[in-house]
């Protein structure tokens, strides 16, 4: 009589995939400015959205052409007074054609009053304190400056209307005289200030000791410049001429962004856990803007994208790891561009912007087989029915070694049955049926 030992080395591995989603440009990015918000248009005529608690900004309009600007302001309807060399520009965003312009006079700066009034600082052909009214855009002159006299930035403080400015030649800070701007009054002198733009509670860039890109807070009590955050990795060398506030009720201008994180194909992989590894199917196509990244990115939810990212890296292989991941589970696989924060994609950039499609992945496990038999003694010359009960997705492929050679056999199920015999003439003792390789409808092994 010969016993038959039953062995099954094979084991399995499977993937998928499938199509997604896109993440569009910050018009449609869940991400969210934590405020309070200001606008600043740089020498050029770019106008951005500043986010002072993060040190955040983005482009929002181009208004390159029409002078150099000197401020802007944000009015109550949300359309933008810019002040140039070339006079009064108001648009309403998105569009940067000026809905209406003003050419016979310059203003190089302006402010929004708690009680709605906008004052203008003329300066030319005279050098004194105005009023805009945005209903008929209309402009009233109240009065000069005192002599030798000039205000470039307005700012309330404390209930308070402020001016920066130049008095005789010394950089001054004035308390406004709104309805004698002849009678205002100088509260410093000598201070240091520069070209820039300064809004209401004080922000400003136009401290004299740094670039028009470092954002300062100014302190009347104190006469003092309380550095809050420098902006110049996203503006480079272009400072800010003029800052505004965003009124209450305003709604914020979508970004303008340029970044482009290209295109995956939104095919399917189901991958086997053995090598495990997965390549993005990416277009090499992306569009980088100054500081930023491109990175692959593996993910879990395509409902929220940026929150289940498994995996973030510079390599478009994506390898299985059993400690973050599943079989059996769709992932997803993009492309994702951004701000550079420590090597990988800073996910609070506004500008971030993901692949409009993603690659679907399935990790899938090995294939298993296993033999089993009701009586595992049989007789020389004489065969037996093995079991053959399978792990995996069908329809299997299984090579065995058994008494009397290799045999391949294919099976459409998860289960059925071989025939072992023992040939004639073989020394009783046990024989082994052992699995050579196995493979199911997504994997193979050896």
């Amino acid at each position: 009589m010969t016993k038959i030992i039953l062995y099954c080395s094979v084991t399995a591995l499977l993937l998928s995939a499938g199509a997604y989603l896109h993440y569009a440009k910050y018009p449609n990015n869940p991400q969210s400015l934590s405020g309070p918000i200001l606008y600043g248009i740089t020498p050029g005529g770019a106008l951005y959205k500043i986010d002072v608690m993060s040190c955040t900004a983005c482009p929002i309009a181009d208004f390159a052409g029409n002078g150099l600007p000197y401020d802007v302001l944000v009015l109550p309807n949300g359309d933008v007074l810019v002040q140039s060399a070339f006079g009064l520009y108001r648009y309403t965003l998105p569009n940067n054609t000026p809905i209406w312009t003003e050419s016979n006079s310059v203003y190089a700066g302006s402010v929004l009053a708690p009680n709605g009034t906008i004052y203008l600082a003329s300066a030319f052909p005279t050098f004194g304190l105005a009023i805009y009214d945005p209903a008929t855009n209309t402009i009233t002159y109240i009065g000069d400056w005192p002599a030798g006299m000039q205000i470039a930035e307005f700012f309330y403080q404390n209930g308070v209307l402020y001016g920066f400015g130049s008095l005789s030649g010394s950089q001054v800070l004035v308390e406004v005289n709104t309805t004698n701007p002849g009678l205002s009054m100088v509260v410093y002198s000598g201070i240091s200030i520069t070209n820039g733009g300064t809004t209401n509670n004080g922000y400003t860039t136009a401290n004299g000791a740094s670039d028009s890109d470092m954002l300062y807070q100014y302190n009347v009590s104190t006469n003092t410049f309380d550095f809050v955050c420098d902006l110049d990795f996203i503006l480079g060398t272009d400072g800010f001429s003029g800052l505004s506030d965003l009124p209450p009720g305003v709604s914020e201008a979508p970004c303008l962004c340029s970044t482009f994180a290209g295109t995956v194909n939104n095919q399917t992989f189901n991958v086997c856990v053995a090598p495990g590894s997965v390549t993005a199917p990416y277009s090499n196509n992306a569009d980088l803007g100054a500081g930023d990244i491109l990175r692959f990115i593996f993910f879990s939810d395509p409902a929220d994208t940026l929150g289940s990212i498994i995996v973030q890296s510079s390599s478009a292989t994506i390898a299985f790891n059993p400690a973050t991941m599943q079989t059996g589970v769709p992932y997803y696989l993009a492309t994702l561009a951004g701000d550079d924060l420590g090597g990988n994609v800073d996910l609070n950039d506004p500008c971030i912007d993901i692949s409009n499609t993603a690659a679907q992945v399935i990790w899938r496990e090995q294939p298993a087989v296993v033999f089993s038999v009701a009586n595992p003694d049989v007789c020389v010359g004489a065969c037996v029915t093995v079991t053959v009960t399978f792990t995996g997705t069908a329809p299997f492929t299984l090579t065995y070694a058994a008494p009397g050679g290799t045999f391949t056999e294919s099976f459409p199920g998860n289960a059925g049955t071989i025939l072992v015999c023992v040939p004639a003439g073989t020394p009783e003792g046990p024989l082994q049926v052992q699995a050579v390789s196995l493979t199911d409808g997504w994997c193979a092994c050896q």
